[in-house]
């Protein structure tokens, strides 16, 4: 059976109450274009890419719904035109009917969507776009909300990357009597935390085999008797099968990432899709992980169908935590 793995941040709110709004797509909106002869992948035509606001009060701890009207979509600042069946109109060198705008339901909500229907990358675009939204909400008085969302594109050569990292002293580059030594995070049934890869130079090839949807790969560096460290995530987005945090209270209904005093703990029930066809996949068995921002452990979790991040975990961590989840 494949392996599986992905992470999620929970966001410390430590006072205070805000209206936020993200976007949030139903696939993840990034294309490669091969150099030479243009083959896009993946394809936005045959995924349709579902992109979605999530307007929630992080005092109440609760998602809220934008209203139906008053709605604009722009893609790289210039406001999307639709005709009477939700259409898009051609925009440049974007076709016709490229997007769809239309109100439905997702995640339970009641939400205006737009739906991405043709390939965004192209022999003419091989730069990231951005698509962006402005809504209202009504919370006793009206509030508008905005957001934005990238969509990444980028020409390739082959199935690989490079991580590259380096010192700097007074904005001068280091590159004599540095040492570098890389690692990668493991979570197994047994074994969490970094894992050395027994390389010591300044960067690494990542191919798409040494990626199983998300990793996270740590290089430590040493100059002139001080260390430093930085972190990195590599995703893969062309792997079949994504995992789903499934953040949810003791009911099961879903909540926002977010712990405060308001919402002192998130439960996590895991589940395993098809990234195309969103089908769940039985079966796996899951591992959990709870970093801070330097990688370093707070909590773990072997097996289980759910694990409970607390307040008390970002409290330690001193602020926003990472849950590493793997599936085997």
């Amino acid at each position: 059976m494949s392996t599986v793995k992905g992470q999620t941040t929970i966001k410390y709110v430590r006072q205070g109450d805000s209206l936020t709004c993200t976007l949030r797509s139903t696939f993840p909106l990034k294309q490669f274009i091969s150099n030479g002869n243009n083959i896009i992948t993946p394809s936005f035509a045959a995924n349709k890419p579902c992109i979605y606001p999530v307007v929630r009060s992080s005092l109440k701890a609760m998602r809220i719904e934008p209203s139906a009207t008053g709605v604009e979509w722009k893609f790289n600042g210039t406001a999307i035109v639709f005709d009477a069946s939700g259409l898009s109109k051609a925009m440049g060198s974007i076709p016709a009917g490229t997007f769809k705008s239309e109100v439905k339901k997702v995640d339970g909500f009641t939400l205006p969507t737009l739906t991405i229907l043709k390939e965004i990358a192209s022999s003419g675009n091989i730069d990231s776009d951005t698509i962006e939204f402005k809504g209202v909400v009504n919370t006793g008085f009206q509030s508008v909300v905005s957001a934005s969302i990238e969509v990444a594109i980028e020409q390739t050569d082959g199935e690989s990357c490079m991580g590259y990292i380096t010192i700097n002293n007074g904005g001068v580059e280091k590159t004599d009597g540095v040492t570098y030594k890389w690692y990668k995070m493991k979570v197994v049934d047994g074994v969490d935390g970094w894992e050395s890869i027994n390389k010591s130079s300044s960067s690494i090839t990542i191919t798409a085999s040494d990626i199983n949807s998300s990793e996270l790969y740590k290089c430590e560096m040493s100059y002139n008797g001080k260390s430093s460290s930085a972190v990195m995530e590599v995703s893969d987005e062309t792997d079949i099968l994504i995992i789903y945090p499934n953040p949810t209270n003791a009911a099961g209904a879903q909540v926002p990432e977010e712990l405060s005093s308001a919402q002192t703990s998130i439960i996590y029930r895991p589940k395993v899709y098809k990234r195309t066809t969103e089908t769940e996949v039985k079966g796996f068995t899951f591992n959990y992980l709870v970093t801070d921002a330097a990688g370093d452990t707070i909590a773990s979790q072997d097996g289980g169908d759910s694990f409970t991040v607390t307040i008390d975990h970002a409290v330690k961590a001193g602020g926003d935590i990472t849950l590493i989840i793997s599936a085997e």
